[in-house]
């Protein structure tokens, strides 16, 4: 018959243990059984042991053993030779199944408050070299986040009510794209309190979702709420705290800054006793920060980007456990100009883990990697590296280039020397336009949009953070958020929903006016002024769209690029706020506005103050030769109305023609007659041209050299009515 339930079991564990193993000893009292000569084990917990034959099959018979083996025990089971009941019953042989049973191990033994050693696994970055006697401290708990939001949003009526949307919104935008996976954001628990949407997350990862507060999510604003904030002594807000973190930071440098040999020491900062007097290691959430900040007390000690230079030749990170750069990668931020870096004894395992350092310390003379298992894992990384830094010349204490090599190198491949700007303009339109666009948007936008634009405008804002910063002067450059712009910002890399990339797209007069007048109001810097702030390029533009439609093929057009900077103006006091560096490009062709020109097209792209340096052209010595050509303004060619631009009765292929023959005449001082000759000879073909002009040219050590914009080359031996007079 049927058997009543059991009740509730009582009494201790160890209690109800017993009765279970008593009871599996006691005769049978009746019923089917399945024969079986080998007698049943059962653990502690009184449950079924299903692989003890097989353990002893497979694994044999360990010393003082009779049944199975011991994979691996404890520090007592291995000094005595006598079998651990729990380790048998866990054993850390990898299963077929992939499960890590050492982390079964671990926290059985963590449960069941075992004095036993825990099995300990990788170290992780500078934590890791800490002192033998300093006592690891239990990782700090998930941090709770309020998210408001949901309920409006347009997937509130999915079926789970949206939320595995949002948590994959959440980690998506609080993830860096340049992250690699062990560093992404992951929401671990979530639940529903009211209208928000509780959510916890390791407390290094809670600042990477707060940043996302107020932003649109499914036509709703989000709205978070995080918890009170810990005082750390890396944290901003710790102001009683941060000074003496400081202070200690620049003693910890000072200690270990060798002036005669120009090194920086920071190996073995895990068992610095500074370091762990303060604290820095007890958390993960100021572990993380504790390197960043170390480089910005760095930045703060020296001035300039060349007194760092001159101080720090040599950098050593021996010794710290590192598996990869993640934690050090600022120091290529800081110190870029190192010539000597050594990354000795550490836990890197392949080329991957320095993939953050590739093509950077372009001075780099010394590199150090012994000590390492990427030795053993990646042996032929050497060829790699030396690829990486063209001026290595000593790879672990061994000479792999002489100097001369090097200067082959690094002499005959990039970068090329940086040149003057191409600015090909057409009966000065794009100068005159650049003149007057400029210093009417700072003043009046309402009126630039209606004199410059029409109904079929368009105008976009992308915001680019991850630009390279110049040096900035803390005086005049302050730094700043993005919020003003962030909502506006048609960046594609990362607006990927179209909706949201149409919508940022402002087309038509109306539609520009109103995004022009919600922008901060700006100051730019003189144009005659200040040239050297400016980079100005421009090209014609065949095959523009005519908005009239009267043109099959299309009206001539310019692309104007414009490169520079910009202050943000406090209106009320007429000071700057910040300054910003900007790209803008601009597609002008024939229309009602001022000069008979309209702006088609219309992209501004925002990003940090990075300067003026990179467009300022290199001066060539008079002794080197160069493999770049020595580029100058090209010719000023006189050319009809209508040249080079669409009209009626002319083909596409007309127009072509017409601008083909324009920029050889440029770059040669030809006439527009004897380009068209030379063209035609070639087959059409612009490079072939150029050979033929090059051909019939003679050397002539009087004239100088003709700057081309392709080809450096010498005037031919042509009749004088085939260039233009000079």
């Amino acid at each position: 018959m049927l058997q009543q339930p059991s009740s509730a079991p009582s009494g201790s564990p160890a209690s109800r243990q017993s009765a279970r193993l008593t009871s599996s000893r006691q005769p049978n009292r009746g019923g089917i059984q399945k024969r079986n000569a080998t007698p049943s084990r059962v653990d502690k917990d009184g449950d079924l042991v299903m692989d003890a034959s097989g353990a002893g099959a497979r694994g044999g018979r360990a010393a003082g053993d009779g049944r199975g083996s011991v994979i691996r025990g404890s520090a007592q089971t291995r000094r005595h030779h006598t079998p651990d009941p729990l380790v048998s019953r866990v054993s850390t042989r990898s299963t077929r199944t992939g499960i890590d049973t050492s982390a079964i191990q671990k926290a059985v033994l963590r449960g069941m408050g075992s004095t036993e050693a825990l099995p300990k696994g990788p170290r992780s970055a500078l934590r890791g070299v800490r002192a033998r006697e300093t006592t690891r401290q239990v990782r700090d708990a998930l941090e709770k986040i309020s998210v408001w939001g949901l309920k409006e949003s347009k997937v509130a009526n999915n079926k789970d009510g949206g939320i595995s949307v949002l948590i994959a919104f959440l980690e998506r935008k609080a993830t860096n794209t340049d992250a690699p996976a062990r560093e992404a954001v992951k929401i671990k628990k979530s639940r529903m309190e009211g209208d928000a949407l509780v959510i916890s997350v390791r407390p290094e990862d809670t600042p990477k979702i707060l940043r996302i507060n107020h932003f649109t999510f499914a036509g709703a604003s989000l709205k978070m709420e995080g918890p009170v904030a810990k005082t750390t002594p890396l944290d901003k807000d710790a102001s009683s705290e941060t000074p003496k973190t400081i202070e200690t930071l620049k003693a910890v440098l000072s200690r270990r800054y060798n002036v005669e040999a120009k090194l920086l020491d920071l190996s073995q900062l895990g068992s610095d006793p500074e370091l762990v007097n303060i604290g820095i290691f007890n958390a993960t959430s100021t572990e993380s920060k504790f390197f960043p900040a170390l480089m910005k007390v760095c930045d703060g000690i020296c001035a300039s980007s060349h007194e760092k230079e001159e101080a720090v030749v040599s950098v050593s990170l021996a010794n710290n456990a590192l598996i990869d750069i993640s934690s050090v990668t600022t120091l290529s931020q800081t110190f870029p100009a190192i010539k000597n870096l050594d990354l000795s004894n550490n836990q890197i395992p392949h080329l991957k883990a320095l993939e953050g350092w590739r093509w950077k310390f372009r001075k780099l003379d010394h590199l150090i990697l012994s000590g390492n298992p990427i030795e053993m894992k990646e042996p032929n990384y050497k060829t790699e590296v030396i690829k990486w830094y063209p001026t290595l010349t000593t790879l672990n204490t061994i000479q792999i280039r002489s100097p001369e090599e090097v200067a082959n190198v690094t002499g005959s491949k990039l970068p090329l020397l940086i040149l003057g700007a191409s600015f090909r303009d057409e009966a000065s339109i794009a100068e005159s336009f650049v003149k007057q666009f400029f210093p009417g948007y700072d003043s009046d936008r309402t009126a630039l949009a209606s004199a410059y634009y029409d109904a079929q405008s368009t105008f976009s804002i992308s915001v680019n953070t991850s630009a390279p910063r110049g040096e900035i002067d803390a005086t005049t450059h302050h730094a700043a958020s993005w919020d003003q712009y962030i909502k506006r910002s048609r960046n594609l890399m990362r607006v990927n929903h179209v909706p949201a990339r149409m919508s940022r797209l402002h087309t038509g007069t109306d539609s520009i006016k109103d995004c022009f007048t919600t922008l901060p109001a700006t100051r730019h810097p003189n144009l005659l002024a200040d040239p050297h702030k400016w980079c100005i390029e421009c090209h014609t533009l065949p095959g523009l769209p005519d908005p009239s439609g009267q043109s099959v093929s299309g009206v001539g057009g310019l692309i104007v690029t414009v490169h520079g900077e910009f202050s943000e103006v406090n209106v009320s006091t007429n000071e700057t706020t910040v300054t910003r560096s900007f790209d803008r490009t601009f597609v002008l062709g024939p229309g009602g506005g001022v000069g008979g020109i309209r702006v088609a097209c219309d992209t501004l792209v925002l990003r940090a103050y990075g300067g003026f340096e990179a467009w300022k052209p290199e001066e060539v010595e008079a002794t080197t030769v160069s493999l770049a050509p020595v580029l100058a303004p090209p010719h000023q060619i006189p050319v009809p109305d209508g040249f080079g631009i669409g009209g009626p009765g002319k083909t596409d292929e007309i127009v072509q023609k017409e601008v083909l023959a324009l920029e050889l005449s440029r770059a040669t001082g030809m006439t527009l007659e004897y380009s068209g000759m030379c063209l035609e000879q070639s087959g059409w073909n612009l490079e072939g041209a150029g050979m033929a002009f090059e051909q019939a040219k003679v050397r002539n050590e009087s004239l100088k050299r003709q700057k081309l914009y392709v080809l450096t080359k010498l005037k031919a031996n042509l009749p004088p009515e085939a260039f233009v007079s000079q």
